[in-house]
């Protein structure tokens, strides 16, 4: 029954992350009993209803067309088999400069390089048929091991020869950067439609009952931050700036919620002369909201650098909510990047933060030497009032830990709160001593992925 289809599909997009309402489920069933079933107007009634945000569009596509296959319209992305014909080989002349004899085989980096340097899509769309074939049969739990497989096919299509190849001669040929970001673009094409692809496969091959565990696996809000791409950190940052919006309208509500507290016996009797000594309104307190202090010191180093990014951004896009907010950056030394943010727009003052500050003298981070550095050239400065949050996963690689300096600063500032974006099962294995610094801190938070962070951050409002 259609009615149950669209039911369920409306399901899926829940659990891929997109908040669907009961009364938006019941506009699109009426919708769609007014446009009927050809398919743009059966895709477009129910983009119409379901969807609100444009960035929750890409995965409505990606479910819709993989649950309703057979309604996809025309000039929408559905997933489309392509013929197998045989490549010739003349396919591959001019790459590099060089020919290749007929008896030499096409490899398939060079035919991957002429692809994108001649912007072929339908040669892309074939490569990575091609690669999904070579990794042969998936079982069904390999759903939810899907970046494996695409990057199997990325291996077995040449995409890392063809990468570096691309790179020598955009060296050397001089290619413009707006042909660059062509090829840029036909490799992420690629890496979508081989998604896509993969995707569509393990429908047919196990059902619809499969959607859920792609849907979910699809959520931007429950993706750890160190999986996500750089198409999904763009769209984390949009989140990002609507939950700011939301984070920023509550702070009228608590105002209007400060008329109410104890009661002001002064001004309760003061009011009751007019009415004969009776008390008939009570008077109350005026509640004072007092805006904290905030330091951040962020673990920028290798994938933990992409949450310290998002939260900083969080935090100076709301910076009205405190009275002073000083940011540092560190990997194993640790610089002070607050003047960047107070006088620049907030994507500016990312980037200068990350370029211009001394925060590392080698890759590999060193808790326990920032927190000494910490405690001897900034702590003074500090005021002992601040609420400090400390971004890391408290990976030391194994070196000494000086427990002592962070509580030496626990006791000398309101609180400390640590927010790890690791998952909690990964913490005290291998170099990980999140257990040695946890006594020192008033609370610890998992946050790994977008649902986690507006989960925590109203810990420090």
């Amino acid at each position: 029954m259609l009615e149950e289809k669209i039911l369920k599909f409306c399901r899926l997009l829940r659990k891929g992350g997109v908040n669907v309402s009961v009364s938006q489920i019941t506009t699109a069933l009426e919708a769609v009993a007014l446009v009927g079933l050809a398919p743009l107007d059966f895709y477009t009634a129910l983009l119409s209803a379901l969807i609100t945000e444009q960035m929750d569009r890409p995965l409505f596509d990606k479910l819709f067309h993989l649950y309703f296959p057979t309604s996809a319209p025309e000039g929408k992305p559905a997933l489309r088999k392509r013929e197998q014909a045989a490549l010739p080989c003349e396919l591959v002349q001019g790459v590099e400069g060089q020919g290749m004899g007929r008896g030499a085989g096409a490899s398939p980096y060079l035919l991957l390089v002429k692809a994108v340097r001649e912007l072929n899509y339908p040669l892309l769309r074939h490569l990575a048929e091609i690669g999904i074939d070579s990794i042969g049969a998936v079982e069904q739990r390999a759903v939810s091991e899907m970046e494996s497989l695409v990057e199997q096919v990325k291996v077995a299509v040449g995409w890392y020869q063809a990468v570096n190849t691309l790179e020598v001669i955009h060296a050397q040929e001089k290619v413009s950067d707006t042909v660059y970001l062509q090829w840029q673009d036909c490799f992420h094409y690629l890496e979508q439609y081989i998604n896509s692809q993969l995707e569509e496969l393990f429908v047919k091959k196990y059902g619809e009952e499969i959607l859920e565990e792609i849907a979910s696996a699809a959520n931007l809000r429950e993706k750890d931050f160190y999986k996500l791409d750089k198409r999904q950190i763009e769209a984390i940052r949009k989140r990002i700036i609507k939950l700011a919006r939301k984070l920023a309208s509550r702070y009228a509500r608590r105002y209007r919620r400060a008329k109410h507290g104890k009661v002001d016996l002064r001004r309760t009797a003061k009011e009751a002369l007019i009415t004969g000594g009776t008390p008939l309104r009570l008077k109350y307190r005026k509640r004072v909201i007092s805006k904290p202090e905030l330091v951040l010191l962020c673990d920028v180093s290798g994938s933990v650098a992409v949450f310290s990014d998002f939260m900083l951004q969080l935090v100076y896009t709301i910076q009205n909510r405190f009275s002073s907010v000083r940011s540092f950056l560190f990997v194993n030394t640790i610089d002070e990047v607050t003047e960047y943010f107070n006088n620049n727009d907030i994507q500016e003052a990312l980037e200068m933060a990350f370029a211009k500050s001394r925060y590392a003298m080698s890759p590999f981070s060193d808790y326990g030497r920032v927190f000494r550095s910490f405690s001897e050239k900034f702590l003074p400065l500090i005021s002992p009032q601040c609420t400090m949050i400390i971004l890391g996963d408290a990976r030391n690689n194994y070196n000494y830990h000086e427990k002592e300096c962070l509580l030496n600063i626990s006791e000398q500032v309101r609180r400390i709160l640590w927010f790890n974006p690791q998952p909690r099962e990964t913490w005290d294995r291998e170099d990980s001593i999140m257990s040695i610094y946890a006594p020192s801190c008033r609370q610890v938070f998992e946050c790994r992925n977008l649902k986690q962070l507006e989960e925590v951050i109203e810990a420090i409002l």
